[in-house]
């Protein structure tokens, strides 16, 4: 598997993946598809604090996962919401851990200094995955969502990216 940063050319394959979460998951509380040109739009945007990642296996795109502005409310620059979204044929198979290992580098380097993790509580694979790689609990907010007909709630989970922490379990380096 390679991580690597997204493209204008992945806009595709990005909506790809992230359609099929739209239409079949409650990873994602959006309803609609995105086109390919809004997700090339949206690749455009992005700052170099913000950035898309790329985990690529034999050539294909098996995930991707980015860095996002909070909020546009100045107090909150140093915080960014960390998203993950991967290939049905590739889940549970640390695609999602590379990804979000990945971007919790880039956004030491990118000076933030918490990643927040919105996930549905139902959702409880990704849970377990943030959790073993340090992220904790900041609360749930329920029946917060309205999707496939019913409501869902949402726990937020914090990574301080300021704490010293060992953690192996990023491809057996620290997160520090």
């Amino acid at each position: 598997m390679e991580i690597r940063d997204a493209t204008a050319a992945d806009a595709a394959g990005i909506a790809e993946i992230y359609n099929d979460a739209v239409l079949t998951t409650t990873a994602s509380f959006d309803i609609e598809p995105k086109s390919p040109e809004d997700r090339m739009k949206w690749l455009l945007a992005r700052s170099p604090a913000h950035p898309v990642l790329i985990a690529e296996i034999d050539g294909a795109i098996a995930g991707w996962g980015a860095l996002s502005p909070y909020s546009e409310r100045p107090a909150y620059a140093a915080t960014a919401e960390l998203s993950v979204y991967v290939a049905a044929p590739h889940r549970s198979q640390g695609v999602g851990r590379a990804l979000t290992c990945a971007l919790v580098e880039r956004g030491r380097r990118a000076a933030l200094h918490v990643l927040l993790a919105r996930i549905c509580t139902e959702n409880e694979a990704s849970i377990a995955m943030v959790r073993s790689l340090g992220f904790t609990d900041a609360g749930t907010m329920h029946q917060v969502g309205w999707k496939f007909e019913r409501w869902l709630d949402v726990a937020t989970w914090e990574y301080d990216l300021d704490t010293p922490r060992v953690d192996t379990s990023c491809s057996g380096d620290t997160l520090t």
